[in-house]
């Protein structure tokens, strides 16, 4: 018994050694590592280069490739690629259903899109010389450990388990991402891996709008260079993948618990992110911020040279302390906001973009205050203690204020400013700068039936418009600091009209009453 548990174990040594000899034979030496870089770069038109090439054959027959480059410039560069396979594909010299796990790696993930979109599914690959030692044929799963995908100035840190499924329908079974400002998990499959076509779903703990927008718009084939290069490029020449052959089409269901938007804090996100070739779309888009909500979308448009961002939606019961604190004019003013926005910017980051944004707005604040907004007293000063009570009330307080506002970077401007308070209503026209807090408004105050009969019979009859004093004004200084002034002369021109005005009807009233005779 003995001597056969002996015999059985030489026997299984015995094996092992023959495996790792033939592991050597067929994955070992430069051999092999030359020659899968002249396959990669055939079949991907681009420079590979790879340090080393490392057999194994426990637990698991694997090729371990390290230093791996792709691109003149590096475009892509993975630190270590484990390749699993079969021994019976492996002794025919193949790789079939391999496992391949990439670690450590960074990719230029725009420039591999588009030279992922530039290879043409329906043309079979070149078949690589019969000198060649090994052919890869199919891929199995991919799993991504620590691997970096650099948009532009944006980077994603990714951990991913995926397998092939019914041809080249890739499977994402799990994918954990995390950038500075972001951190969320994705599932879901691309379709079709040749037509770039796919679905997922992303759940999220804290998710950077700017940074998913700045992200896709970098990311997008159409936004990267492109020449008709197919071979590979000499060495010292940057790399153009060509054209795109396919437009990507990928849909991505977001869901995030928080988030941020131009700087905003967010909550309760949903949306549909849709890539299609060179836009980036966010529709249905739904967020809690500034203690109220939007409704909207957002886009990046990447077929010009300069990219274009637009922003359009609605949002309801925002709270403006907030809202003007967010502004850099805390204090100026409280209430509620309700209305409409859009916006279109020209840039490629939507934080920059957003500062030179041009568009139109309608806004609606209710029951609020402007403190420092003194109109009634403002009046009475202009004209002295009228000859009746002096008029009570206040200016700051409003119950709704609405206007419909033209956008231009950091300068609002409004035609059609609407005011109403207990004390007073107001029209005009005017603008402001966020940048600058500057101010200035020209409008009509057009006081109240009862502070109109309490203002004496002299203001009265020089400002009147039918049972109410109408006085032209003049709002400047800044959003946090307003100053009001009365336009005295032309209050005094309202009155010698109103004053020709009684003496017509003076007249008129005696004319008749002669005729009546």
């Amino acid at each position: 018994m003995k001597r056969l548990l002996i015999i059985l174990g030489s026997i299984v040594v015995l094996g092992a050694i023959l495996l790792a000899i033939a592991v050597r034979v067929v994955l070992g030496g430069d051999r092999i590592k030359s020659a899968i870089e002249s396959q990669a770069a055939i079949a991907l038109g681009q420079p590979v280069t790879i340090r080393t090439a490392v057999p194994h054959f426990f637990p698991r027959i694997r090729l371990d490739l390290t230093g791996v480059s792709i691109g003149a410039s590096r475009e892509v560069e993975i630190e270590r690629v484990r390749l699993a396979t079969g021994i019976r594909a492996l002794l025919g010299r193949r790789v079939d259903e391999a496992d391949v796990a990439i670690e450590q790696s960074r990719i230029d993930v725009g420039w591999a899109l588009a030279l992922l979109a530039a290879l043409d599914a329906d043309t079979p690959a070149a078949a690589p010389p019969s000198s060649y030692p090994l052919a890869i044929d199919a891929i199995g799963s991919i799993a991504l450990r620590d691997v970096t995908l650099v948009a532009g100035k944006h980077t994603l840190l990714v951990n991913m388990s995926a397998s092939f499924s019914g041809g080249d329908r890739l499977e994402i079974q799990t994918m954990r991402a995390e950038s500075e400002t972001s951190r969320f998990t994705a599932s879901g499959a691309l379709a079709s891996v040749s037509k770039r076509t796919g679905t997922f779903t992303v759940d999220a703990d804290a998710l950077d709008l700017d940074g998913l927008m700045a992200f896709l718009a970098a990311a997008t084939p159409a936004s990267q260079p492109a020449t008709g290069e197919t071979q590979p490029p000499a060495p010292g020449d940057r790399a153009k993948p060509p054209p795109p052959s396919a437009p990507l089409a990928i849909d991505v269901a977001i869901r995030s618990r928080e988030g941020r938007a131009l700087g905003v804090a967010l909550s309760d996100l949903s949306a549909t992110a849709r890539v299609r070739e060179s836009d980036a779309l966010l529709d249905d888009l739904k967020v809690a911020a500034f203690g109220g909500r939007y409704t909207g979308s957002a886009a990046f448009r990447g077929a010009q040279k300069v990219g274009r961002y637009e922003w359009k939606g609605s949002f309801e019961n925002l709270d403006v302390p907030r809202l003007m604190e967010f502004a850099g004019a805390a204090g100026s003013m409280t209430g509620r906001l309700s209305g409409t926005i859009a916006l279109a910017a020209a840039g490629f980051d939507p934080a920059e973009a957003i500062r030179g944004a041009r568009g139109s707005s309608r806004v609606v604040v209710t029951d609020g205050r402007i403190p420092g907004l003194e109109i009634v007293r403002s009046v009475i000063l202009a004209f002295g203690k009228p000859t009746g009570d002096r008029p009570a009330g206040s200016g700051e307080a409003f119950t709704r204020i609405a206007a419909t506002l033209a956008i231009d970077g950091p300068d609002i401007a409004t035609k059609d400013l609407d005011f109403e308070s207990r004390d007073f209503d107001m029209t005009g026209e005017g603008r402001f700068s966020l940048a600058s807090q500057a101010i200035r408004f020209r409008t009509d105050v057009v006081l109240s039936r009862e502070l109109s009969a309490q203002a004496g019979r002299d203001l009265y009859r020089l400002a009147r418009e039918g049972e109410r004093i109408v006085l032209p004004a003049t709002i400047d200084g800044t959003i946090g600091s307003p100053t009001v002034f009365i336009d005295v002369q032309a209050a005094l021109g309202r009155a010698l009209r109103n004053k020709a005005q009684d003496e017509l009807k003076g007249l008129f009233d005696r004319f008749r009453k002669r005729i009546g005779r």
